[in-house]
Order: structure tokens, then sequence, then C-alpha cells
């Protein structure tokens, strides 16, 4: 197996990465797409012709199409689901749409051509910064969304809200696959990716699973409850037991932990989801995290398209209830999320799958890079502490 610059001295720079710097993890580049199934705000797409349908059937016939009646653990679609595809999923919400600049709700293609890679040993010389051109909310604008959250709070219509906004920058690289490759190498992203198109760009640094299907079974990991990392090494332990030992924070977990139990009881056999690691902290190059496995295993004959509606978007970055949160996020939130806290992935032959949670990701979109950042928000959380965690999420950007 060649490394990824073999590959890539090779094919020239990849338009699709399935990215890990976990070693146990399969890597994956493409090149090409034979064929693309879009939905967007003006209908449904295929190779750029709209087509007529309901979606949901309309995507399931692409995903079924592109696997060939195999059963092979082989990638048979390689995509991502926006955000803001729960207008589409959650259809009977009237959610408001605040741009009109018809970036993809869901987006899949049948790869060209695939290969595995191995790890680059190499130093990647690729050079470049990004600039700042915007900043997320000010302290002061924050503190009336939070305020306004927890009035709902206090009323009793959520229990926790993720409420997120955006940093924008302009970047110097020769382009995104070099920005991504800069980065991944020092960020060391668990559940990273790339799509470069000609419309847009992805490069996602995530560090969350939300699902992975293998043979049936099936594997939520949400992360709740962050700490930041410090290079002092009692500090850096002391700041990791502090979210150890967090009531606030394992309340806020558990509260996401139930509802993706919930939403995995939609799809999975009765008795099969199972809790494993509950509170388990798990530790980046600037940040520690709050992890738990949650386990199941799927019905017979459960579609595809059934577990998107079933699972997306996920609670971790919604709130809970999650359709009552997502009503408040659309009130409070000042921009469409686009990519971020959607979930990129592929779809193999046997319909195994694996999808990232888009966190700690930037979209190249109108020639802007833009980054989300968001926590959740529960009754008792501290505004200037939840303002300076949002601060601290955008920290993998300072690697390069």
């Amino acid at each position: 197996m060649l490394t990824l610059n073999q590959l890539k001295n090779q094919y020239g720079n990849p338009d699709i990465l399935i990215d890990s710097s976990s070693k146990n993890s399969n890597k994956y580049a493409v090149w090409g797409f034979k064929e693309v199934f879009e939905i967007n705000t003006n209908g449904c797409f295929h190779n750029d012709q709209l087509i007529t349908g309901k979606p949901f059937l309309l995507l399931q016939d692409f995903i079924t199409q592109s696997q060939n009646k195999t059963n092979t653990k082989d990638i048979a679609c390689v995509g991502f689901v926006s955000y803001d595809f729960k207008n589409i999923i959650y259809d009977h919400i009237p959610f408001k749409n605040k741009e009109n600049n018809n970036f993809p709700l869901l987006w899949f293609c049948k790869p060209k051509l695939i290969k595995p890679y191995l790890e680059n040993n190499e130093i990647n010389n690729s050079k470049g910064a990004l600039k700042m051109t915007k900043d997320i909310i000010s302290l002061s604008k924050y503190a009336k969304k939070i305020n306004l959250i927890k009035s709902h709070l206090k009323d009793g219509n959520v229990y926790q809200i993720n409420f997120t906004s955006k940093k924008k920058f302009q970047s110097t690289f020769n382009n995104s696959f070099d920005l991504y490759n800069s980065l991944k190498l020092k960020a060391k992203p668990k559940q990273g990716f790339f799509l470069h198109t000609n419309k847009f760009d992805i490069l996602s640094f995530s560090p969350e699973l939300f699902i992975k299907i293998d043979d049936g079974k099936i594997q939520t990991s949400p992360i709740k409850g962050t700490r930041p990392r410090s290079k002092n090494k009692t500090k850096d332990l002391a700041l990791k037991k502090e979210l150890i030992n967090s009531k606030k924070d394992k309340a806020e977990h558990l509260m996401i932990v139930d509802l993706l139990r919930n939403d995995l009881g939609k799809i999975c056999k009765i008795g099969s989801i199972k809790v494993r690691d509950l509170y388990a902290i798990k530790s980046f190059p600037t940040v520690h995290h709050m992890v738990t496995k949650i386990l199941g295993q799927i019905k017979d004959d459960i579609s595809e398209t059934e577990i998107i509606k079933a699972m997306f978007p996920g609670g971790s970055i919604t709130g809970a209830p999650k359709e009552s949160a997502m009503k408040i996020i659309n009130e409070l939130e000042e921009e469409n999320r686009h990519i971020y806290t959607g979930s990129a992935g592929y779809i193999c032959n046997n319909g195994d799958m694996s999808f990232n949670i888009c966190i700690r990701t930037l979209l190249k979109f109108n020639d802007i890079y833009e980054y989300g950042i968001g926590g959740g928000i529960v009754w008792d959380s501290n505004i200037q502490d939840e303002w300076n965690e949002a601060h601290q999420k955008s920290e993998i950007l300072s690697l390069l």
C-alpha cells in the first residue's frame, strides 16, 4: 500500500480523503466522481440535472444503485449531510432559511477512483496561513443570546441548547488540500474528512464519531464536555481532573446520551442498546473531551435513509429535546450552519457506513473559509466560561 504523498505524485491532489490519525483506521483517497446526487433549496439534482420525486426516495435510489447489488465492504458512495438538512427531515417545522446561497443540504458521489493509503511519514512542505476576517459574536451579544436560552430553560421548553457562531478566514495556502494536509499533521483528527469540488471545499478535523455501522452493529460516540489543554503538565492534568469531576458537564453529557439512546431505539432491536465507557475522557492536541460509546443492533431491513431520518442531526450538536432545541436554534443563530455540525462519511456496498460530526471543520465557500464554533448551554452555564470555551475550540487553527 502506498502513502498519500506517493499516490498524490501518481494521480495529483485527491478530491476526497477519508482520513484518521488512528493507526488502525482505514484511510481512503478519491479522484473524480462518476455521479453526484445533491439536494439543495432548489430541489434534487443528479449530475447537475434537476430531477423530480420525493427526496428520500431519490436518495435511497442513488445509494442502492451505487451499491451495485453487491454485499462487499467496498465503499459505494461518499458525501455529507449538512446540519440544514434538518429542514427536509423535519419538514413539519417551518424553519427560517437565513440565506439564499444554495449550499447543498446533502451531497453524495459515486467515486471514479478510490485507493487506500498509508499515513505520510514525509515532512509537509506546504506554506501558508489563515487570516481571520470575522470573529464570533461579541461577549455582550453572546450574553443576550444565552439569557434568551436560559429563559427557555426556565420555562421548561428545553433542557439544553447547543448554540453556535462562526469565525471567517482568508487563506494564503495554494489550495484547500495543502491547507488540510498542513493542519491535519498537527491536529491529528480521529474522524478527518476532506472534499474538493468546483463550488466548495470541506476540511474536517473532527474528533467525533457520529455513526459507525459494521455488519448490522451501530455505534455512536457523542462528545459533550470540554476543557482546554495546557503545555504545563501539572496544569493540564488539573484541567483533565476538573472535567472528570464536573457535575455540570456530566449532567449535560447524560442528557445527550439519553437523547441518542432514544434515537437509536427507532432503528435498533429491542434490548440491544448498551452504554459503554460513560463519561470517558479523551485528550486531543488542544482540548480534553468527555466521550461515551453507545452501541446497538440494527433491525432487519432498515434502509440507509431510515437511519439518516432517525439519527440526523446529531443530538450532541442540537440539545434536548431535539425538535424543541432546533426551533430555538433557528430563532437565535444568525446564519445557516451549512456543513458545520452536519456529518461527512461513506456508505459501503453491504450497508456498513461511517460518518463523523463536522465540528473543528472549515468550509471554503464563495472564496471565504468559515469555521463554526459552539457549545451546550444549560441552566448553570457561565456566560464568560462558555464564550471562552467557544474561542478555545478554534485553537486547532493556531497549530498552523
